[in-house]
């Protein structure tokens, strides 16, 4: 849907703005009650998990409203369309595989060049239980996915050029993340994850799934992909652990960081910033 610089400018801010509110508020009883603001009463915990998943849908909620609003079912149908467009083609290759390579190699490195233990995780044990998740973690995307990628990333690209665009809604995405980071229950806060690493990845992130999606004409496959693959690599191989020394081990993931940003380099230099598509 073509629409003028200064309207997407308009629809940006009210999405934003509906989306912060939507999950921020939901999930401020959940850091009430880390914080002992609230005492942590199982009534208030049960209402607390339930609002922390509702919150995390903040984005395709807002997504689905304002689109509904703004141009009814037919702009609802071609949102909805964009995820079963799946004639990617060999860009699934990139979509599978870009991110867990990237993680193994950085663990590798890291055995290489720090003496590290390769993580032990149970999933690559009973391996049978990894497309299971990936599937679980693929569904799950439905809760923000159509408001970055569906709604946001197509209005930025009205206003700025391709790079600019990911780089400016890969920082969104990323402080949208910070009450997790505070709020017992969320991964982030529970496994002491350092947000200027993961900030870091959120925004080399946000550059590849637009590359992806630019070069799939529009289609939600490759960000509903890579966002899963995030959420199944932290599973298997996570990048954060205690080493022998019971400390925690920020290298795997420091080392993922730097190879993600040649990765990123690479493709804006053949690719092309404006659109990260080749003519």
């Amino acid at each position: 849907m073509k629409i003028n610089s200064n309207t997407a400018t308009r629809q940006l801010g009210q999405f934003f703005l509906c989306t912060f509110l939507f999950s921020w508020i939901l999930w401020l009883p959940g850091l009430l009650i880390t914080y002992n603001v609230v005492a942590p009463a199982q009534p208030w915990i049960v209402i607390s998990n339930i609002l922390k998943w509702a919150g995390g849908t903040g984005p395709s909620v807002a997504a689905i409203i304002l689109t509904k609003k703004q141009a009814g079912n037919t702009g609802i149908k071609e949102l909805f369309g964009r995820v079963v467009k799946i004639k990617l083609g060999y860009w699934y290759l990139p979509a599978l595989l870009l991110l867990p390579a990237t993680i193994i190699l950085a663990h590798v490195l890291n055995g290489l060049l720090f003496h590290a233990a390769f993580p032990e995780s149970s999933l690559l044990t009973d391996f049978y239980w990894i497309p299971i998740l990936f599937l679980i973690f693929w569904v799950m995307q439905f809760s923000e996915e159509l408001g970055w990628r569906g709604y946001a990333l197509d209005r930025l690209q009205q206003r700025w050029n391709a790079v600019s665009s990911s780089v400016l809604l890969g920082t969104i995405w990323a402080v949208w993340h910070i009450p997790m980071f505070y709020i017992s229950g969320f991964g982030q806060y529970d496994n002491q994850l350092p947000y200027g690493q993961f900030f870091i990845t959120i925004v080399l992130i946000s550059v590849l799934i637009t590359w992806l999606q630019n070069n799939t004409k529009g289609s939600l496959v490759p960000a509903f992909t890579i966002h899963a693959m995030i959420n199944l690599t932290a599973e298997v191989l996570p990048l954060v652990e205690k080493n022998k020394n019971a400390q925690i081990d920020y290298m795997p993931w420091i080392i993922s960081n730097i190879l993600l940003l040649l990765i990123v380099v690479a493709v804006i230099v053949f690719w092309g910033y404006k659109k990260l598509v080749r003519n």
